[in-house]
């Protein structure tokens, strides 16, 4: 008698609608910038027609951005979702090994957070030994634009992708001091881009201020480091103490998750309003 075995090795199904947006999505990050939709169709291989549905909703899902040229780039969802996964893989473990290695600021509470759409998702906490007047739980979100991680985040991203997560001009407000416009918050960014590292000054919490730098992986920043202290009991010194210290945190995070090589340079001192 003779018995079928089953063939392990029988080509499993597959939806094609989805494996062609994977195949776009592919296309379209290996472009440094950007494609059109015939691009992307005879990159393909596949009818320009059938693509076009594909692409409307990559675009819709935010996995795909449509400039006013016409051509296609990677949205920030696909930033997400990488950070998503690094969140869980990677850069908590790596963060645990260097903060171990390095000792820094052991007085301090330091949060480990990431990118989520318009929000900074909290995903790791190291206690310092002070007290801290505000507690970040793991899976919080608060807006980014109100806080030094998420701002320290979202300047490192391409102006343009910054931008379009505001497009409807939204802004939740924290406190008074909260950014509420995208000229406001397209200035911010640019002074974190000059001086390498976000303020939060009272615009979380009354009282508080918190002092931010991005981590940043081969495609863009992965995750950021913040530090939290009462405003009050920050002087100048210890003010740039602890940028320095969060800066070298963030840089050897960069260096273990093989982004680009940070020349280091001097910390310039925190801009805070006092009196406020």
């Amino acid at each position: 008698m003779t018995t079928t075995q089953p063939n392990s090795a029988a080509p499993k199904p597959t939806v094609p609608a989805v494996a062609r947006a994977a195949r776009m999505l592919e296309v379209v990050s290996a472009s440094a910038s950007g494609m059109t939709l015939s691009e992307i169709a005879r990159a393909i291989g596949a009818p320009k027609s059938s693509c076009l549905s594909v692409c409307t909703t990559l675009v819709e899902s935010g996995l795909l951005v449509r400039s006013g040229a016409g051509t296609y780039q990677l949205g920030w969802k696909v930033v997400q979702l990488g950070r998503a996964y690094l969140a869980r893989s990677d850069i908590a473990t790596e963060f645990r090994r260097v903060d171990a290695e390095l000792g820094l600021l052991a007085e301090d509470t330091i949060v480990l957070s990431l990118l989520d759409g318009r929000n900074v998702l909290y995903v790791h906490t190291r206690a310092g030994s002070r007290p801290v007047a505000v507690h970040y739980e793991i899976g919080m979100r608060l807006p980014a634009h109100c806080t030094a991680s998420g701002k320290s985040l979202l300047a490192a991203l391409p102006p343009d992708t910054a931008a379009a997560l505001y497009t409807d001009g939204a802004f939740d407000s924290l406190t008074r001091h909260s950014i509420t416009s995208m000229p406001d918050l397209a200035r911010e960014l640019e002074r974190i881009r000059r001086r390498h590292y976000a303020i939060d000054d009272e615009e979380t919490a009354l009282g508080m201020v918190c002092f931010g730098a991005a981590i940043l992986g081969p495609g863009g920043p992965v995750g950021a480091l913040s530090v939290s202290m009462v405003k009050a009991a920050v002087d100048a010194g210890r003010a740039v103490r602890a940028v320095e210290s969060l800066l070298r945190l963030a840089h050897a995070l960069t260096a273990r998750l093989g982004g680009p090589e940070i020349e280091p340079c001097p910390v310039e001192p925190p801009e805070l309003v006092l009196g406020r």
